[in-house]
């Protein structure tokens, strides 16, 4: 390591004498016992873990979720969203491809003025920009574009046929498996 024989004795003598102090003045006295309890290294583990999770191991694809024709008055749309507790509606065309989306907030300007009840359509309310996960994305790519607008679910999209909607991701589904995967992490941590 010094590059030279000559500096071997020094460098033995300062690394015992390092050494002797810290144990005479206690200066590690406040040292973790694990990287994983450590405030400094928390965020490595939390990378590592959303990245080795992927969207398809947490999001479920049986949930039954509620697609809004892109056609359908706002007089129909209301009435889906009194009947359920989704907030995020998918908009889809006539062959069923995503098209746009829109959340019971984006509703609710509506909601006063029932003349357009049946004027405005699906498509006069959603969104065309689309942020979207894939089943083979992992949560760390989740969680970055849940906080980009601050969503709440995400659309989970077949990576092969773009428009395929395949289900919704939830925000809390993510951070609920991330703190699964951290305790199982931090048992097996301990124990080995």
């Amino acid at each position: 390591m010094t590059g030279d024989y000559g500096l071997l004795v020094p460098t033995m003598l300062v690394t015992t004498l390092t050494f002797l102090m810290c144990g005479r003045f206690k200066l590690y006295q406040k040292q973790v016992p694990t990287r994983l309890d450590s405030k400094a290294h928390r965020g490595d583990f939390l990378v590592d873990i959303l990245e080795g999770l992927k969207v398809k191991d947490v999001y479920d694809p049986n949930r039954k979720i509620v697609r809004i024709g892109e056609g359908e008055t706002m007089n129909v749309i209301v009435h889906k969203l009194a009947q359920n507790r989704q907030h995020y509606f998918p908009v889809v065309d006539a062959e069923g491809n995503m098209i746009g989306i829109f959340s019971d907030d984006d509703v609710r300007s509506y909601l006063y003025d029932d003349t357009l009840w049946n004027l405005a359509v699906a498509r006069d309310v959603m969104t065309s920009n689309l942020i979207t996960v894939t089943p083979e994305d992992d949560l760390n790519t989740a969680l970055k574009r849940f906080t980009s607008l601050n969503l709440d679910e995400l659309p989970v999209i077949d990576a092969d046929k773009p428009g395929k909607l395949l289900g919704m991701l939830r925000r809390k589904e993510a951070i609920a498996a991330y703190n699964q995967r951290l305790m199982e992490n931090k048992q097996a941590y301990e124990e080995g």
